[in-house]
């Protein structure tokens, strides 16, 4: 495994991050609507789940999800729903959130005050979890790069970097969304980004809906 390989995995790790879809919709909304701490642990939450689905495809257990095929398909339907929750959340918030506008002195956080950031963490888990194209992609991408001979250190590094590079790419994403100018005039216009953000939402997992009834 040379310098090659490794940067080859990284750089598909990070495309398949960079590409929009649910997670980057969810994760901006929690930036926006919760501050920076909240987008932050959201990443970090979200990098861990794909860490989880990364090593999965790369032990190759996702083949024993398809002997279980009902299981498999009660959790995707499963998520399916929790999406659409996730989008009607969105779509009927009555308020753009009161995020203080005064940073910390010592880390620059934007935070909200009166709103605990626990859930922030359970959401881009969850949105990570629920997704099925990421086992999906992941399957793809591993079958390039790993083979049913290849070592254990190597799936277990090609797992750890999917969800590092997944997590940076998604705190990097939080902090630029997130920056005190960008939240203030997110406040004038709030609710709009919110709905805009829940169609988008609803857009996606109404596919996967439809995908899951014709598939």
């Amino acid at each position: 495994m040379d310098a090659v390989f490794w940067l080859s995995v990284t750089v598909a790790c990070l495309l398949g991050a960079m590409s929009p879809g649910p997670s980057l919709a969810v994760i901006g909304s929690l930036a926006l609507n919760y501050g920076r701490l909240a987008g932050v642990m959201a990443a970090v939450a979200h990098g861990l789940a794909i860490t989880a689905f990364a090593l999965v495809t790369a032990l190759g257990l996702v083949v024993l999800l398809g002997r279980y095929e009902l299981v498999f398909n009660l959790l995707q339907l499963a998520g399916c729903l929790y999406l659409i929750w996730m989008a009607l959340r969105l779509l009927f918030a009555t308020s753009v959130q009161d995020v203080s506008q005064t940073p910390s002195e010592n880390t620059g956080l934007v935070i909200l005050t009166n709103k605990p950031q626990w859930f922030a963490a359970r959401d881009g888990f969850l949105i990570a979890l629920i997704n099925p194209k990421i086992i999906l992609f992941f399957s793809a991408l591993f079958s390039q790069f790993i083979s049913v001979d290849s070592e254990l250190w190597v799936k277990l590094v090609m797992a750890g970097i999917a969800g590092s590079v997944d997590a940076l790419w998604y705190v990097l994403v939080a902090v630029i969304i997130s920056q005190p100018g960008n939240l203030l005039r997110y406040q004038k216009s709030g609710r709009w980004l919110n709905k805009l953000f829940g169609v988008l939402l609803l857009f996606i997992a109404s596919g996967f809906v439809v995908e899951f009834f014709i598939s």
